[in-house]
């Protein structure tokens, strides 16, 4: 049997690198990362987890999360070489920007545009280079915390494993968004639990592919409810008005 190597990811092609981006980005990202930096991260996650990120494994993870902590947790997977999904909208043109600099695939999509297109093309880059990938599970509009299902579907028709994540900060901005957007404040204490990893079946159909929704749904929030715990703030509350 013929085995095809995944090519090296430094041949990806890929626009918006930092060198060509406009000045004022630059130096918006450059503060963003300033920004954040100063705060104090707390990361739980397991030596399995671990090892598919940043090894040689032949499937790299997808990586999921909530919508409200999308600003700490591109940051924080910046390091990491990957495809992410982002809103054709214009919010999601700035998104797509930023991780582009930061040498990530942008691959443009929602539930309501492109979605199918955007999963098929994000599981082409990951089996031809062997990167990982990046989905906001409650989509670009919500419902908040409604698990949508296509990460479930990437993990279907590339074998990976989908790792659902929380987060939360102990002192932090929400913004009156639909999904109640989180912004850590400085030297704020943040918390970034990776969950229970799960991989989906290449024959997932209808109410199984509900099963793993639901599955991956439960499994956000259960890393949410520990990244609270160990933030010190109430989880029921979290993204309340008046919070801080």
């Amino acid at each position: 049997m013929n085995v095809r190597e995944a090519e090296p990811y430094n041949t990806i092609p890929t626009t918006g690198q930092l060198p060509s981006a406009p000045l004022s980005m630059r130096i918006a990202l450059k503060a963003i990362e300033l920004y954040l930096g100063t705060c104090r991260a707390v990361i739980v996650r397991s030596r399995c987890a671990e090892k598919a990120l940043q090894g040689d494994s032949p499937r790299k993870p997808i990586i999921a999360l909530w919508h409200s902590s999308l600003i700490y947790t591109l940051y924080h997977f910046s390091v990491y070489k990957g495809t992410i999904m982002t809103s054709p909208s214009k919010d999601g043109q700035w998104v797509a920007s930023v991780i582009s600099m930061w040498g990530q695939i942008p691959v443009r999509g929602s539930r309501m545009k492109g979605g199918l297109k955007a999963i098929k093309q994000m599981a082409g880059l990951m089996k031809r280079f062997n990167i990982p990938a990046g989905i906001v599970a409650d989509g670009s509009k919500g419902p908040a915390n409604i698990a949508q299902i296509g990460a479930v579907i990437l993990a279907r028709e590339t074998g990976s494993p989908i790792i659902p994540t929380g987060f939360a900060a102990s002192r932090a901005k929400y913004f009156n968004t639909w999904d109640r957007l989180c912004l850590p404040l400085p030297f704020s204490k943040v918390c970034l639990v990776y969950g229970e990893e799960f991989t989906v079946p290449r024959h997932a159909r209808g109410r199984m592919v509900e099963f793993y929704r639901k599955r991956l749904e439960d499994g956000l929030n259960a890393a949410t409810k520990k990244a609270s715990a160990l933030a010190g703030v109430n989880y029921e509350g979290l993204g309340q008005a008046g919070q801080h």
